[in-house]
């Protein structure tokens, strides 16, 4: 009985998706330094410093974390510069990697042109919205799981049972529950359920209504006019009614669009593999959780799909869903589906297999769209380039640190070192593979640190300060993800890695630091 008040789902997270890319085009392209022919703009710094995780920010010393995130910017792109010298920018390694990051970005990108931009809104839908807006409406609910329950309830009520006096103290079956109250706010109704609360009179009954966990028969029993007086609030009512008109015409557009380009698809899924996922994934909650409530959240993260993974063996390794372009192995399948963040609550067999089925029609159908991008050639446009521009930087300079990283070995003498320095640390004391482990982060760290600072000493740097002293940041710590248009999401912008170390090989650091 959860679905009362639910409403859009899936259209929030596009609409914040939209709303990302509003805010995001609106930092300024003014740029603070230039590392090579690599431009740091306001934009990229303030977006990436403001919508990922920053530890340890305070109000007191905002100015020395702009500075020292400024310098692990200047060193990504340093990074940059020398994988293009050294030809590791183009390693297949990398270029897949970027490559997954393109391709949710196109079907973005063809969600704001096939569906956000030809969303429109009249002046007479707003006004008409508006004025149940300022109303709220008190109303008694019953509650059937199935149709035949809901026509048994609502025979009662026409035969002059009053809604009020139900009870279901003794149905045991979970079939029937309430009469409950609340109170219906337009927008935070799921639409169908507010056309026809916002459409009854005083303590008029309504007619069964199907929600997607079951059915409901509704009264009214009062309503609450809000008088909104001021600019400013009337203002704010109206983005917010605008809002949830665009959500429920961008849902409507989309559902329509996808209905017609994927009409003609075929899909083909392993069907014994499914149903071996589904058992193993339940088997795993039974373990995890013996005892299970509406309160059990079950993830289907990576620990879940993991002991899937060593229950199938090699069946892992095969070909699990066909498209006519392309094939999914099990494992690859799996992934894409712990991506999404599944979470199933009070998991039973039948709801696993449901929601897995679901997810899996979901990112099939993501498949299909993000190829109809393409074939559009939407990865050409000035939007995916733009954005995809930030995390194939991030992604390269993170190439060559791997590359970097894989030439540093530790020596046993090393070892034993690192254990004197760090001898109140037990964990490094009693472990060597932690000790070792320690040693190389610290090797590392050292290595890039000279390999940033020489490539800093060959390429000319230029700091704008007056640009960058302008920016105002703020000490409040955020993870950010940006919502997909057709579902989806992916984080806002790439994190920065901290490395301020390299400055001390650097000839020119007063160019930037007093």
């Amino acid at each position: 009985m959860k679905k009362f008040l639910s409403a859009f789902p899936f259209i929030v997270s596009s609409l914040f998706s939209q709303s990302y890319g509003q805010s995001h085009l609106s930092l300024d392209e003014t740029p603070i330094a230039a590392v090579g022919n690599i431009v740091i703009t306001q934009k990229e710094f303030l977006s990436r410093y403001e919508l990922t995780p920053g530890l340890y920010r305070q109000k007191t010393n905002l100015e020395t974390n702009k500075t020292e995130f400024l310098l692990s910017l200047i060193a990504e792109k340093l990074l940059v510069l020398k994988a293009q010298q050294v030809g590791v920018d183009n390693d297949s390694t990398l270029t897949n990697a970027v490559k997954e990051v393109e391709r949710p970005l196109v079907r973005d990108e063809l969600y704001r042109r096939e569906i956000s931009q030809k969303i429109s809104l009249t002046e007479q839908e707003i006004q008409s919205a508006l004025k149940r807006a300022m109303v709220d409406m008190k109303v008694y609910f019953l509650y059937a799981k199935t149709k035949e329950g809901a026509d048994f309830l609502y025979a009662r009520l026409q035969q002059g049972k009053p809604l009020e006096s139900f009870s279901f103290a003794n149905d045991t079956t979970g079939e029937f529950e309430g009469p409950d109250s609340a109170v219906a706010r337009w927008g935070d109704v799921d639409e169908r359920m507010e056309h026809v609360v916002y459409s009854l009179k005083l303590n008029q009954t309504s007619k069964p209504i199907h929600l997607d966990d079951g059915w409901y028969i509704v009264k009214l029993m009062g309503k609450t006019v809000t008088i909104v007086e001021g600019e400013k609030e009337k203002k704010a009512l109206r983005e917010r009614v605008e809002q949830t008109l665009r959500r429920r015409k961008e849902l409507a557009r989309m559902t329509e669009y996808m209905n017609t380009e994927l009409r003609e698809t075929r899909t083909e899924v392993h069907a014994r593999l499914l149903k071996s996922i589904v058992v193993h994934l339940w088997n795993y909650v039974q373990k995890r959780f013996p005892q299970r409530s509406d309160s059990t959240l079950f993830f289907v993260d990576q620990a879940a799909v993991e002991s899937v993974r060593i229950e199938l063996g090699d069946s892992i390794k095969m070909t699990f869903v066909t498209f006519p372009h392309a094939t999914w192995t099990t494992e690859e399948t799996l992934d894409k589906i712990r991506i999404t963040n599944l979470a199933i609550r009070n998991p039973t067999l039948r709801k696993i297999r449901t929601d897995i089925e679901q997810r899996l029609k979901d990112i099939i159908d993501q498949e299909y769209i993000t190829e109809l991008g393409y074939k559009k050639g939407l990865h050409h446009s000035t939007a995916v380039h733009n954005d995809l521009k930030l995390w194939r930087e991030a992604y390269t300079a993170q190439h060559l640190r791997n590359i970097v990283g894989d030439t540093i070995s530790v020596e046993p003498w090393e070892i034993e070192e690192i254990r004197k320095i760090f001898r109140s640390d037990t964990s490094l004391v009693n472990n060597t593979a932690t000790a070792a482990a320690k040693m190389k982060e610290i090797k590392m760290a050292e290595s890039l640190n000279k390999l940033v600072g020489a490539t800093a000493n060959s390429v000319a740097i230029t700091f704008y300060k007056k640009n960058f002293d302008a920016m105002k940041v703020t000490a409040i710590p955020s993870m950010v993800f940006r919502f997909l248009g057709f579902g989806g999401r992916m984080f806002a912008v790439p994190f920065v890695v901290p490395q301020t170390g390299w400055i001390q090989y650097w000839n020119d650091r007063k160019l930037i630091l007093p």
